[in-house]
């Protein structure tokens, strides 16, 4: 299967499936500007949690002194 393949032909009509799946440049830009935000996100996160301080367990019925 070579690259040509991929290509779509000009003079062929694309079925529903094939032109369901082209997106236009501002549908791109969509795409990635909400997987941009996730990850910045996921990162964020990651960073407070990591930057945590933890704090001293003390269970329920046990008394310090």
């Amino acid at each position: 299967m070579g690259f040509e393949t991929l290509l779509p032909m000009p003079n062929k009509t694309p079925s529903l499936l094939q032109a369901s799946f082209w997106l236009t440049g501002q549908e791109k830009r969509y795409i990635l500007v909400i997987c941009a935000l996730a990850l910045l996100g996921i990162a964020a996160r990651y960073f407070y949690l990591k930057n945590e301080k933890p704090e001293a367990y003390a269970p329920p019925g046990i008394e310090e002194e």
